[in-house]
C-alpha cells in the first residue's frame, strides 16, 4: 500500500467541492439525508494520503462548498460581512481537518506498511483515525471561538432518517463518528487496492481487492444503525413515564425581526390575540390545556415591569386555568462604562429570559438564556470590532449576559408540578446545555425561539432539525415554538406530534409524555466523544513527532524516504 496512491490534484479539488456541496444538500431545506453518504466519501477521497499543505487547501474547498450555502441565511438582512466572517472561521476548521486527515493517512500508510500489516488493517486504522479527526473538528468548532457554533454537524443530517434513533445510544458526537467511519472504510479499502484515480476505483483489481465487500460492510452497518430502537431510560422509577402534559404552543406570526417595521407592543399583541382565538376554539370543544408556551421575545421588553401587559397575560392565564411561559428581555445589572460613541459596552446589561405567568401574574419562575449569541446578543471585543465595522456593531445595542440560573424550572400546572428543561433559541444546539437540562431533572424540553431575522430561509428548518435530534438524544418530548416558524411539538422518538405552517398566526396542542431517567447517550456521550477524539489525535501526534524527528536527523533519511516512495507528508 503506497503512500503515493492519492487522487490527482484536479480530481481531488472536484471531489472536495462536490462533497462539500452535497453535504449541504443533505440538510434543510432539501434535507436529502441519504446524500450525506455520498458527500462524506467524496470529501475523504479527496484528502486521502495527500500532502498536508494540499490537504489543507482541499479541506478549505470542501468547507467553503458546505458552509457558505449552509449559512447563507445570515446575508438576508445583514449583508455579506457576518456571513463571510462566520463562514471563514468554519472553513478554517475544515482546512485544519483536511491538513490533519491527509497527514495522518499518509503517515499510517507508511508506518503500518513498514511493519508488514495487511492492507485491510491499515485501511481500518486509517478509517478510524479520519473518523476521530472529523469528530474532533466538530467538537472544536462547537467550543471556540466565543463559545463556538455547534451547527452543521454530520449527525444532524440524520434527524429525520431511520438512523436518528441511534443517537440516544451514542450521543451526537458518537453518531457523527460512526457515520464517518462507515463512509471511510470503502475509501480506505479503495486506496489500499491501488486506486489513485477515479477510473481505477472501478477497476477489476480494486473490486477483487475488496472495494465492493467493504462497501457492502458499510451498507450493512448503516442498515443495522437504522434498525436500532430508541434507548431505554436508565434510572427511571416504575410508572414514572406514564404522565403526560397537554401543551399548547402559540406562534403569533409577529413582526419580531430586528428590521421589522413595528410599534412597541405589536409582538405581545400578536401572541395575546392568537392565544385568545385558541382559547375560544378550546372552549367550543370543551378542551383544556396544562401549559401554554410562547416564543422567545414574545413578551417584549421587561414584561414583569409593565403593569398593563402583565395584567393582560395574567388574564389569559386565568381564563385558560394554565400557566403561560413567555419570553422577555429583562434588565440585568449595571456594568462597564456608558456608550460614549467609541464602541465601548453599554451602561446596562440584559438577559434573554423566559418567565412564567399564572392568574396572579409573575410567578417568579424564570430562566435566563445561558448561551447568548456573540455579535447578535452581545458584542465581544466591542472597541476592536467597532473600528472595523461600526455600522454593524452599532446594531447590537443591548449587551446580554449569560444566564446563571438552573437549566430546568418547576412549573405548577393543572397536571401537577412539571420540571421543564429550558433552551432559548441557540441554547438547544450545545451538548453542554443538554447535559445541564438532564442533570437538573428535565421531564420535558421547552425551546422557544425567534427566527424572524432569517425570513423564509433554511435557518429555522435547520434549527428544528437540531432540536429534533436533541429530543431523541435526551429521550424527552420537546416544544419548539417560534414567533414565525418553523414550530413543532416533537415526541421523545422524534415524531411530530403537531406542527405549524411558517408565517401563520396559529397554535398547536398535543399530549406530550413526561419522562425521567437518562439515556445512554447522556450518561456516556462525553466518554464516547472523547474516545473518537483520542482515535483521531493519537496517530496525528505520532505523525507530527515523526516529522520532527526526521528533520532533526537531517537530509539523509529524507532522500532515503523519497527513493522508497514515502516522502514526508
Amino acid at each position: 500500500m503506497g503512500v503515493d496512491r492519492r487522487l490527482p490534484w484536479w480530481a481531488a479539488l472536484g471531489s472536495a467541492a462536490l462533497g462539500g456541496f452535497l453535504l449541504d444538500v443533505a440538510t434543510p431545506g432539501l434535507a436529502w439525508w441519504p446524500v450525506a453518504f455520498i458527500a462524506v466519501p467524496l470529501v475523504l477521497a479527496a484528502l486521502w494520503q495527500q500532502r498536508s499543505s494540499f490537504g489543507a487547501l482541499l479541506g478549505a474547498v470542501a468547507g467553503a462548498a458546505f458552509w457558505l450555502p449552509h449559512i447563507s441565511w445570515l446575508t438576508l438582512y445583514l449583508g455579506p460581512v457576518p456571513w463571510l466572517a462566520l463562514g471563514t472561521v468554519m472553513i478554517l476548521w475544515f482546512a485544519l481537518f483536511g491538513c490533519c486527515a491527509a497527514l495522518a493517512t499518509r503517515f499510517l500508510a507508511r508506518v503500518l506498511r513498514a511493519r508488514a500489516l495487511r492492507a485491510r488493517w491499515i485501511a481500518l486504522t486509517q478509517a478510524c483515525t479520519v473518523a476521530g479527526l472529523w469528530v474532533t473538528r466538530e467538537q472544536l468548532q462547537s467550543s471556540w471561538p466565543y463559545g463556538g457554533f455547534a451547527w452543521g454537524r454530520l449527525a444532524q443530517t440524520q434527524a429525520e432518517s431511520p438512523l436518528a434513533q441511534s443517537v440516544s445510544w451514542t450521543g451526537t458526537a458518537g453518531l457523527s463518528g460512526l457515520l464517518v467511519l462507515l463512509c471511510a472504510v470503502p475509501v480506505a479499502v479503495a486506496f489500499a487496492a491501488g486506486a489513485p484515480s477515479w477510473r481505477s476505483f472501478a477497476s477489476p483489481r480494486a473490486i477483487r481487492s475488496g472495494l465492493v465487500p467493504a462497501g457492502g460492510v458499510s451498507l450493512v452497518g448503516l442498515v443495522l444503525l437504522g434498525l436500532v430502537p430508541p434507548a431505554p431510560l436508565l434510572g427511571a422509577p416504575d410508572g414514572a413515564d406514564e404522565r403526560t402534559l397537554t401543551v399548547a404552543a402559540v406562534q403569533g406570526n409577529a413582526k419580531a425581526g430586528i428590521f421589522d417595521d413595528r410599534e412597541s407592543g405589536d409582538v405581545l399583541r400578536a401572541h395575546l390575540d392568537t392565544t385568545r382565538r385558541m382559547l375560544d376554539e378550546l372552549d367550543e370543544r370543551g378542551d383544556s390545556v396544562d401549559v401554554i408556551v410562547w416564543p422567545e421575545n414574545s413578551g417584549e421588553f421587561d414584561l414583569p415591569g409593565h403593569v398593563l401587559n402583565s395584567a393582560r397575560v395574567a388574564q389569559l392565564s386565568s381564563r385558560a386555568d394554565a400557566p403561560i411561559v413567555a419570553g422577555s428581555v429583562l434588565r440585568d445589572r449595571s456594568a462597564r462604562s456608558a456608550d460614549d460613541g467609541s464602541g465601548s459596552a453599554p451602561e446596562e446589561t440584559y438577559t434573554n429570559s423566559a418567565v412564567v405567568w399564572d392568574a396572579e401574574g409573575d410567578t417568579g419562575v424564570r430562566y435566563d438564556k445561558r448561551r447568548p449569541v456573540p455579535f447578535a446578543e452581545y458584542m465581544p471585543n466591542r472597541p476592536f470590532f467597532h473600528a472595523l465595522a461600526p455600522e454593524l456593531v452599532d446594531l447590537v445595542q443591548l449587551e446580554y449576559q449569560a444566564g446563571e440560573l438552573p437549566a430546568s424550572v418547576d412549573i405548577d400546572t393543572p397536571a401537577g408540578v412539571v420540571r421543564a428543561g429550558m433552551a432559548i433559541c441557540f441554547d438547544i444546539i450545545f451538548d453542554e446545555h443538554a447535559r445541564a437540562m438532564q442533570s437538573t431533572g428535565a421531564e420535558i424540553i421547552f425551546a422557544p425561539t425567534n427566527n424572524a431575522d432569517f425570513g423564509r430561509t433554511d435557518e429555522s428548518a435547520q434549527q428544528l432539525q437540531i432540536a429534533r435530534l436533541r429530543a431523541i438524544e435526551m429521550g424527552r418530548g420537546l416544544v419548539n415554538v417560534s414567533t414565525v416558524g418553523t414550530s413543532a411539538i416533537v415526541a421523545p422518538d422524534g415524531r411530530d406530534l403537531d406542527r405549524l405552517t411558517p408565517y401563520t398566526a396559529d397554535w398547536m396542542v398535543a399530549d406530550v409524555p413526561l419522562r425521567s431517567g437518562t439515556t445512554p447517550a447522556m450518561l456516556f456521550g462525553v466518554g464516547v466523544a472523547s474516545m473518537w477524539v483520542a482515535l483521531g489525535v493519537a496517530p496525528l501526534k505520532l505523525a507530527l513527532a515523526s516529522g520532527v524527528a526526521r528533520k532533526f536527523r537531517g537530509g539523509g533519511s529524507t532522500s532515503t524516504s523519497r527513493r522508497a516512495g514515502t516522502s514526508g507528508a
